[in-house]
């Protein structure tokens, strides 16, 4: 029997390496800006990383703003006849 084939006790975490964090933040908040509810599962996603847990907390802040403001704007261009009402 190989020792190969047997479990270590020490084994190694494995994480997903992201190579640019800028790139990864700005990325997010292009996908918040567009829709909401993919800048929050993005958000999640980035939270559960080690490393990006405060641009994953201000992506989902950003998302969570903008998802409540468009939200509101709707309504207000539906009151007003901007946008039709079906």
């Amino acid at each position: 029997m190989d020792n190969q084939d047997l479990p270590t006790t020490n084994e190694e975490k494995k994480e997903i390496v992201l190579s640019s964090k800028k790139k990864w933040f700005w990325l997010a908040v292009a996908i918040a800006l567009i829709s909401p509810v993919s800048g929050v599962i993005l958000a999640v996603a980035l939270l559960a990383e080690s490393g990006m847990r405060r641009t994953g907390l201000i992506i989902f802040i950003l998302s969570f703003i903008w998802g409540v403001a468009s939200l509101y704007l709707t309504r207000w261009l539906m009151d007003n006849g901007y946008l039709p009402v079906f």
